[in-house]
């Protein structure tokens, strides 16, 4: 057994914990001061240099615990950081003369490998776990047990974190995103998860989060055949990232841009690492095969269901007559769906009673009412709109029919993309989508899964909101999109490389996250307050490099809260063997 759970170099490890606290880090976030806290163990270990250069590598440390029933566990640690000791190096003082350090420093630097007196001082990060073995299972429990000094400590096997961490490939919605850096094995976790449950993606510039993004969207379609996916694209990267899939099963972009399809295909970002295995020109031509649509941003004039609203707020006690008049124009439209629009429905041939109906219920209602009321307005205005109602000629397909047909088509496309580059239009264009998913979902039922995805985060959640610049709105849309999108099944994913002035409240509903490099203290404590990680742990990511990712999740891997990093499957190289294939 202790084989199969702990590393081959355990047998030369000597290990004892030295020291354990709880440490805190003071950090101001949004005008609030925030104490980050973690358990902190120091070990003491003979100096091993093969020991020492695998400890910089992700590794699990489990130092022994003995229970007060006589029971040994281990609680679990993730080394932070690893650092040499030798005796002689507190006496390097400044005031040491050159002749006697010189001396110092050779016997210290030979010792490293020859051995001596000299040791290594392991930090490590408490997980929240323990681990028993229970025969051949190993069992973990929520713990928050301190160790004891002089306990012995062991470097744990990859078994370990693959127990930990990692589904049974045999499951539902299971499969691998990459390999575990440090253990080399794969990193198999609920896929599904990553739908419902909404995921975050965040890094610097450069770090690959719509490379990461793209593997996850293909991982999902070969998971959950049956989801719909669209796309808030600002920077132009998805249509070339999935165009394999976007040419071979006919997916829509959606532009709200007078664009003609040459002056999309040259506004594309297209990787360079995919210009290095394919001719650009033949990339840009087929992007011309890509279906290239108009949208239009217009918002409903008026919804048969607000005007049922608006004669609901007509009824008043002290004017039955107008009451009944009211109870009338809703008879008249009772067999209209809600979501569809007032004027132009009962402007169509088949519908002129209800019009006509219609008029008279408003001119009623208008006869009772003082001229200076807002109602008597109001009834003006529509009538007005009724009898001067000429149809407008579309310049491209509405977000909300796009929106319906999302909720009701079967046979909607597995990806949509809009390419929207101006901001304020985005967020418009994220508001309306959002809200009338929703609305359709509670007025025709669940129908279709949708993930919604928002690259480029910042642009539609930030702290600081106006409804100017439609802010404001997709503030309010993406949020309920995150509070609400599991009961409707609605999924959301944001990708951003800027946290320092999101709005927490949508960060909070995220339950899985992935966290490339962040240069800025500021947007790593963000990070460590939202999603309650190791402060240290998230400092971690200063050391990543492009395509890898420090992974977290309450519901995609086996233990919550269990952080790991992750070399991920490239993403480019599968559109390019995609594309050379033809």
């Amino acid at each position: 057994m202790s084989g199969e759970i702990f590393h081959r170099l355990d047998d030369k490890f000597e290990g004892k914990l030295r020291h354990y606290s709880i440490e805190k880090k003071s950090a101001r976030l949004r005008g609030e001061d925030v104490v980050f806290s973690e358990g902190i163990a120091y070990i003491d270990a003979l100096f091993d240099l093969e020991i020492f250069d695998h400890l910089h590598e992700p590794n699990l440390i489990g130092i022994e615990r003995t229970l007060s029933n006589g029971e040994t566990v281990y609680i679990v640690f993730e080394v932070i950081g690893v650092r040499p000791r030798h005796y002689e190096m507190p006496s390097l003082t400044s005031e040491v003369p050159p002749i006697l350090k010189w001396e110092y420093l050779k016997n210290i630097s030979e010792s490293w490998v020859s051995g001596g007196e000299n040791w290594m001082e392991i930090m490590a990060v408490h997980t929240g776990y323990m681990m028993e073995i229970n025969g051949d299972q190993l069992v973990f429990e929520n713990t928050r047990l301190s160790p004891l000094v002089g306990s012995q400590a062991h470097i744990m096997s990859e078994n370990v974190i693959k127990e930990m961490v990692c589904k049974d490939p045999g499951e539902k919605y299971v499969d691998d995103i990459g390999v575990l850096i440090g253990y080399n094995i794969p990193l198999t976790i609920d896929i599904y998860s990553l739908f419902k449950y909404h995921t975050g993606i965040f890094g610097f510039t450069g770090s690959g989060k719509s490379n990461l993004t793209s593997l996850l969207i293909r991982k999902v379609l070969e998971n959950i055949p049956d989801i719909k996916i669209f796309i808030f694209d600002l920077s132009g990267e998805y249509t070339v990232h999935l165009l394999d899939i976007i040419l071979s099963r006919e997916c829509p972009v959606y532009t709200d841009e007078p664009l003609h399809k040459d002056r999309f295909a040259e506004a594309q970002v297209i990787p360079e690492s995919v210009l290095d295995e394919v001719d650009e020109e033949e990339l840009r031509r087929l992007m011309l095969d890509t279906s290239l649509n108009k949208i239009t941003l217009r918002e409903r004039s008026l919804t048969v269901g607000s005007f049922k609203k608006f004669l609901e707020t007509c009824i008043s006690d002290d004017k039955p007559h107008i009451n009944t008049l009211v109870y009338k124009g809703l008879e008249a439209v009772e067999e209209l769906p809600d979501n569809l629009d007032f004027y132009s429905v009962i402007n169509e041939e088949g519908y002129s009673d209800i019009k006509i109906g219609v008029i008279e219920v408003l001119e009623g209602i208008k006869g009772g009412l003082s001229p200076k009321s807002n109602l008597f307005k109001t009834c003006e205005a529509m009538l007005y709109t009724i009898n001067n109602y000429t149809p407008t000629e579309k310049k491209g397909k509405g977000i909300y029919e796009i929106a319906l047909e999302a909720v009701q088509n079967r046979r909607q496309p597995p990806i949509t993309i809009f390419y929207i580059p101006e901001p304020k239009n985005a967020r418009k264009a994220v508001s309306i989508f959002i809200e009338e998913v929703f609305r359709y979902k509670k007025y025709y039922g669940v129908g279709n899964k949708i993930l919604i995805i928002l690259d480029e985060a910042q642009e539609f959640i930030p702290d600081r909101t106006a409804r100017d610049d439609y802010t404001y709105q997709s503030n309010l849309a993406v949020e309920m999109l995150l509070r609400q999108g599991r009961k409707y099944l609605v999924g959301g994913w944001i990708a951003t490389q800027r946290l320092a002035h999101l709005n927490t409240n949508a960060l909070q509903q995220l339950h899985n996250y992935f966290v490339s490099t962040l240069p800025r203290s500021y947007d790593r404590n963000v990070v460590s307050d939202a999603f309650s990680i190791s402060r240290s742990v998230i400092d971690k990511v200063t050391t990543l490099e492009t395509g890898e990712w420090l992974f977290v999740s309450y519901r995609a891997t086996k233990l919550k809260n269990i952080p790991v990093e992750v070399r991920a499957y490239n993403n480019e190289e599968i559109l390019v063997n995609a594309l050379k294939k033809g």
